[in-house]
């Protein structure tokens, strides 16, 4: 048997050492993918990176840029999905990430105008759609608008028509192109699932809606939970409610179309647990958010209490002192008394009122849907239209000025009172409220005759009580 021989032995054992050495790098580097995004403007400056989910943004870091204007984010701890860089309360970028190197470039003064896409290809291919579909829908509308002012075969309706006949023509066939059945990637089930289906040139408007409502989901894939990690399902939630949502409805019909809309959605859902959940969630949230409580109880009937969801803690909490108000304060229960302060830290007790009529009205003065009631309260309060009643005005602010301020420029002058501890108020508690306003119409025994939602049940329970 013959000798091996040393030296080359350990030629060889240095020469492999090397090549695993090279291997190692190169895989490293392969692995490593880094973001950078330049903003012109904005050197030395602090920005948030918040990835994008499902109706919810999440928090990451901090990144701050050099001299060079340069963000730099690596990305090494980063999923695929949409990313935001947040640089101020007005400005904010969305990109994607796919595990390969992103390079952005832009100027703060004309953030998407001036976006340019050095690396990235999924980047590109995504500003390209966002370009494309905004010209595509301004398109749309334009002759829309058109079509309903001039006849069929004015000039103008028919340059418009030519025109937008090649922005469609541009936007289907990127579509066509970008998101093919087979193509698995990313960006490709994004633009398949956000594309509006395409439908028959010369179909009545009414018949357009029809064909919406019915076929609106047909392209989104609700088994692709890597589609969370995108902005996709909100936004097509709020296109699709947009289509049942009519100026011509009563608050009663525009709830049943709503609840319509959220069965089509939720049922589609239903293929994946992660998104059925979330999706339940974003609809909880964005109808609470528009004051449709009959809505919410809808979904927490039909489907929650139902399919034994399990949803987010602050959802749970809020169904849960949803309920508790349905259940603890029913019609004829008497309400527990209130002492609370009024502007001057004189106590004022609702029991101490005596009107026959008293409306207990839980609100904020940084409430949206607040300031659009009040006013419409205090018009119905200072007339005799629909018989004299009280209001015992409970804001749930924190700050003395902010809510003295907002009583005073409005006139407001019912019982204004206050505990200052907002959300945490031990009469909010007490009364199990989840959002504002929330009213309760009393008598004068204070036993409750209902809980309107809106001006318009108000004048119905004031009439017929």
């Amino acid at each position: 048997m013959t000798k091996p021989n040393s030296v080359h032995s350990k030629g060889n054992y240095k020469q492999m050492k090397k090549i695993i050495i090279v291997l190692l790098l190169l895989s490293t580097a392969i692995q490593a993918q880094n973001i950078s995004v330049k903003i012109k403007g904005l050197e030395n400056w602090r920005a948030s990176l918040v990835s994008i989910e499902l109706g919810k943004s999440e928090f990451i870091e901090s990144v701050v840029s050099g001299s060079d204007a340069y963000f730099k984010i690596p990305g090494a701890k980063l999923h695929t999905g949409f990313y935001r860089l947040i640089f101020n309360k007005n400005l904010r970028l969305n990109f994607i990430y796919d595990g390969k190197d992103v390079l952005i470039e832009s100027d703060k003064n004309h953030l998407l105008n001036s976006l340019k896409v050095k690396k990235s290809n999924v980047n590109r291919i995504y500003y390209k759609y966002l370009k494309l579909t905004s010209e595509y829908e301004s398109g749309k509308k334009k002759l829309q608008k058109a079509s309903l002012k001039f006849p069929e075969d004015d000039e103008r309706i028919k340059e418009l028509k030519e025109k937008f006949a090649v922005t469609s023509g541009k936007y289907w066939s990127f579509i066509n192109k970008f998101s093919k059945p087979e193509d698995d990637s990313f960006i490709a089930r994004y633009i398949r699932s956000a594309a509006v289906p395409k439908m028959k040139a010369g179909m009545a408007i009414k018949d357009k809606r029809k064909y919406l409502k019915e076929h609106f989901w047909d392209n989104v894939d609700f088994n692709s939970a890597v589609l969370l990690n995108s902005d996709i399902y909100t936004k097509k939630t709020v296109q699709y409610l947009n289509y049942f949502t009519s100026s011509k409805l009563n608050k009663d019909l525009q709830e049943k179309e709503y609840e319509n809309a959220a069965s089509i959605i939720l049922n589609k859902a239903k293929v994946n647990q992660r998104i059925y959940k979330r999706m339940t969630e974003y609809l909880i949230k964005g109808f609470g958010k528009m004051g449709l409580r009959n809505v919410i109880d809808y979904i927490v009937d039909n489907f929650v209490i139902k399919d034994d969801l399990c949803l987010d803690s602050k959802i749970e909490n809020f169904i849960q002192m949803r309920i508790n108000q349905s259940t603890k304060f029913k019609k004829n229960v008497k309400v527990p008394n209130i002492k609370l302060n009024d502007f001057t830290g004189k106590t004022v007790e609702l029991y101490s009122i005596n009107a026959d009529k008293i409306l207990i009205l839980f609100y904020a003065s940084t409430c949206p849907h607040c300031r659009k009631l009040l006013p419409k309260l205090f018009k119905l309060y200072s007339s005799n239209k629909f018989g004299k009643f009280e209001i015992y005005g409970i804001s749930l602010d924190t700050g003395f000025n902010t809510w003295q301020n907002y009583i005073k420029k409005n006139k407001f002058n019912w019982i204004n009172v206050s505990d200052l501890k907002g959300w945490k108020s031990k009469v909010s508690k007490d009364f199990f409220i989840y959002s504002t306003p929330t009213m309760f119409l009393v008598d004068k025994n204070f036993k409750i005759i209902d809980r309107p939602n809106n001006i318009e049940d108000l004048k119905t329970d004031l009439l017929n009580n």
